[in-house]
């Protein structure tokens, strides 16, 4: 249990620091922050990947035929590869599909503040909070209503700094 403990701190803090540079760089160069962000994208796959070989690592010290961490290291290299000709290709779909993938990830969010809420005796308010500003920021990346790409691009600087912090609050409230 410590080791899937420590695992999950590792990538707990992975997108801690993701998103507080993600945010940084967006807000600080919004028009120039395409490729500083995808060289990030990439070496936040890497460093998943390398997260996710140490845990298959640790597994088959155990003699586990589980073959997950080794699955999710092999496609996180393999997008790591992929993101700069695929990043170009799909650029005018970008604001959409952070925005849905944003959606996604703030209704999953939601559904596993609440579920924890049975096996924790706190209220999630972080989290709840946490993820209506995922959704809230989905929604905005899917409309896309102010047809700026500067603002655009700064408001989600803000978002993920804003994220970076409430993923931080929440790493030492469930410590």
């Amino acid at each position: 249990m410590k080791q899937y403990t420590r695992q999950f701190h590792w990538y707990r803090w992975l997108r801690i620091l993701f998103l507080v540079l993600a945010g940084l760089i967006m807000l600080i160069k919004p028009e120039k922050s395409l490729d500083a962000i995808l060289y990030l994208i990439a070496a936040y796959l890497v460093g998943l990947a390398l997260i996710a070989l140490h845990d298959g690592w640790l597994l088959s010290k155990t003699h586990s035929d589980n073959t997950g961490p080794y699955a999710t290291a092999v496609i996180s290299i393999i997008m790591a590869v992929l993101i700069f000709p695929i990043a170009h290709l799909l650029l005018p779909l970008l604001s959409v599909l952070l925005g849905i993938i944003l959606l996604i990830n703030g209704v999953n969010q939601f559904f596993n503040a609440r579920v924890n809420r049975k096996y924790i005796n706190v209220i999630p308010w972080l989290d709840y909070l946490y993820s209506l500003l995922l959704i809230l920021l989905g929604i905005v990346l899917v409309f896309n209503p102010f047809d700026m790409l500067s603002l655009f691009f700064r408001l989600l600087g803000v978002g993920l700094i804003a994220l970076a912090i409430m993923e931080f609050i929440n790493t030492r409230l469930y410590k």
